[in-house]
Formats: C-alpha cells, structure tokens, sequence
C-alpha cells in the first residue's frame, strides 16, 4: 500500500527546474522519467529524493510506488495536465523521480571511452548504453559535451547511466596525461589513414570520440597513440558519433 498527497507549488517548480543544468549542479539532483527507468532507479545505488505521479496510476506504476513507499520515499500526486508540463519529455509518462547524484571517482584501471564535446545529449545518452552493452564501464566527459544528468541524456541512456561509472573534467590532455600513461588511447577521425579493423587491440585501451562537427580538438589529439579511420562504402559524409562508437567498440571488445 503506498499514499500520496498532492504535489505542492514549490515542488512543482523545482522538477520543472532540472531541465536547467545550474539548477541540477546547484542542488545536486536530477529527474528520473518513467516506468522503465524508476524501476531500474529501485535496483540501483542511486537515492531518490521524491517521486511524483500523475492522477490515477496503472497498475505497473502502482506496484513501484509500493516498492518507493517502502523506501520512505515520499510521494505526490498531480493532474495530467500539471505533470505534461514539468518535463520537456514529448510523451510524458506517468511517473517522474527526483534523484540524488552521486559522487564519481576516476577509475584508472579501467578501459574509457571519452567524450570530447559531443554536444547533442542524445548522442551522449547512447553512448553511454552502447559502452554499457560491451562491458566498457567508465565514460569520461570535457566541458562542452552534454551534461550526463541532461534530461535528455537520461531517457537515452534507457538505465545505463545507473549502472556506469562517469567522470567530468575541463582538462582532458592533462587527465590523459597523468591518469593512462600506460594506456593506448586511440581517437576516431575522418582525416586518418589508419583502418579501424588493422589496429591491434591492447589490453589496456581509451577511445576518444569528438564533436559531432569538429571532431577531436587539437589539445587532445596531441596526448592519444593513434587515430584511426571507420572504413565507409557509400557517399555519405560521415557517421553519427554514437553509431561510430559502437562500431569502434566491437572491434575493441571482440575476443
């Protein structure tokens, strides 16, 4: 059994707020959307704050806001009308949770990929999934790529992002540098002449992924081993960023 009270003015505000990044950064939170991902939101390390439902509940709903209730977790409820409006979702579900984010720790011992200005979020919440699907746990994000706790980014991420382990950093040469020395870190570029397939796999590897436009910057192209080159047979110009991370990574990945 859970229970519910009706969702005040100042909360209200406040959910609507985390689609703004200083709102987010400032508090220390972010939203959670829909059935699928509060679900994995209630098997996961993540601590809700509150949950917000809209009036009358499927019974899937109703089953995680027992599981949230037994949590201690307070929950409101809300017209359909007022819940369409607090996310910038096109087809809002029925259920919203706001989250507390958790405090990441570099990793250096594990393989990366690292996200040089990747600015769409939902490029970035793919990727995110895609490393995820091929066993790579940690994401490595500059100033300029989408924030990781973007809305957007978390829809696309379809759970992912609860189970990853993601680093911010506004100096990526000097990260790279200090933390992989003994590590082979490649960046994919349309400018390279070396072959993705004829690159031998080390064991302990980093995949640097640029602007969707731009590509890798200078600075960061100046600390990798190597570029490398996604072999293409049409006359498109060039791959999404996140369709070439997956291509990248089942290269790397495959035994």
């Amino acid at each position: 059994m859970y229970y519910s009270i009706p969702l005040t003015q100042r909360l209200r505000k406040n959910v609507k707020s985390l689609s703004h990044k200083n709102f987010r950064d400032e508090n220390s939170i972010f939203l959670v959307e829909g059935e699928k991902l509060c679900k994995e939101l209630l098997t996961s390390s993540f601590i809700p704050e509150v949950v917000v439902i809209r009036d009358m509940p499927s019974i899937e709903i109703v089953n995680l806001l027992e599981q949230f209730s037994e949590k201690a977790i307070p929950i409101y409820n809300t017209p359909k009308h007022v819940f369409d409006q607090m996310t910038d979702a096109k087809s809002p579900q029925s259920i919203v949770a706001v989250v507390h984010k958790k405090q990441m720790v570099l990793d250096p011992a594990l393989p990366f990929i690292a996200l040089d200005g990747v600015s769409d979020p939902g490029n970035v919440g793919t990727i995110v999934r895609t490393a995820e699907w091929f066993g790579i746990k940690q994401v490595i994000l500059t100033n300029g790529t989408a924030d990781i706790y973007n809305p957007k980014v978390v829809r696309s991420t379809m759970g992912s992002i609860f189970r990853m382990n993601y680093f911010e950093t506004d100096d990526l040469p000097t990260l790279l540098k200090k933390e992989y020395s003994k590590f082979k870190i490649y960046g994919a570029s349309l400018q390279s002449e070396n072959e993705l397939e004829k690159i031998k796999v080390p064991k302990n590897f980093g995949l640097v992924f640029g602007n969707e436009s731009r590509g890798i910057s200078e600075e960061v192209a100046k600390k990798i081993t190597g570029d490398f080159l996604i072999s293409g047979f049409g006359s498109a110009e060039s791959l999404n960023v996140a369709v070439s991370v997956g291509i990248s990574l089942y290269h790397f990945t495959k035994k």
